[in-house]
């Protein structure tokens, strides 16, 4: 619930703008004005909207949204993300881990549908206790041109990657039949599992708060003190299944952890 001095704090901040931006006619851009033209147009898609809040001075215009997006997007296009100041180097990284995954977007034209696939990478960073970094993201400045479009050039494709695949080699007499002793391991494991699992049940009154399958404890555990970094690559406009792709993927991956101190895990799927 809000207090009384949080939503004083609030109101006068509101109206504050409002003077200045009254005082200076529109010239300068405040947070509130910004953030209500952006959030209005994306919630609405009505620019009429955006206009009639734009003239009882409560937002920016709609042509001022689509020129801010536009700029906005031309930066980030400009910005080579392999590692940016949101993930942390040095002494400060605990654990950095990888994850690439296949992303299939389904189109629709007049002759049938395509799917077009792509490899995204993920990023998740778990720093130490305590640590706080002293770098800020900063993108590239971009001059005001009223443009209200991004023209994306066509992404380069990797030069196709072609190596012989050789199968593993087994000694004469290999067998692949799992011992005997194997299986009573297995089957003592099992009933300590279902120990586990009926302990649990009988001792929540049969109101289990967590699936027992999985074992999973985050229900009952404490939350962290932190929560983990997230950062994402930029995407390769080809399958992941692709020789060049995998090898382009593996250099990123390294490129992004290439100055830490701890081990970085990395998954994908082949």
């Amino acid at each position: 619930m809000e207090t009384e001095n949080e939503k004083l704090k609030r109101l006068v901040f509101s109206i504050g703008q409002d003077l200045c931006r009254a005082v200076s006619e529109g010239k300068w851009k405040s947070p509130k004005h910004i953030l209500l033209c952006e959030t209005v147009r994306h919630l609405f898609r009505s620019k009429q909207l955006t206009t009639i809040l734009n003239r009882l001075g409560h937002s920016e215009t709609y042509d001022f949204g689509l020129e801010l997006e536009t700029a906005l997007a031309k930066a980030l296009d400009e910005v080579s993300t392999y590692r940016t100041h949101q993930i942390v180097t040095g002494e400060g990284n605990l654990v950095f881990h990888c994850e690439w995954d296949n992303l299939n977007k389904t189109t629709t034209s007049v002759h049938s549908s395509n799917i077009v696939n792509s490899a995204g990478g993920i990023m998740v960073q778990e720093v130490k206790p305590g640590f706080e970094s002293n770098k800020v993201r900063m993108l590239r400045i971009i001059d005001k041109s009223q443009q209200r479009s991004l023209k994306v050039d066509t992404p380069e494709t990797l030069p196709p990657l072609n190596f012989p695949r050789v199968g593993p080699k087994f000694p004469d007499g290999s067998s692949f039949t799992p011992p005997v002793e194997n299986d009573a391991v297995y089957a003592a494991k099992m009933k300590e599992y279902y120990i586990w699992l009926f302990s649990r049940y009988i001792g929540s009154d049969g109101e289990q708060s967590v699936p027992g399958l999985g074992g999973f404890t985050s229900a009952t555990g404490s939350p962290p003190p932190r929560k983990s970094t997230v950062d994402y690559f930029t995407p390769i406009h080809q399958p992941i299944t692709d020789n060049a792709v995998v090898c382009e993927l593996l250099r990123r991956s390294e490129k992004g952890d290439g100055t830490r101190r701890q081990s970085t895990r990395r998954a994908m799927p082949l």
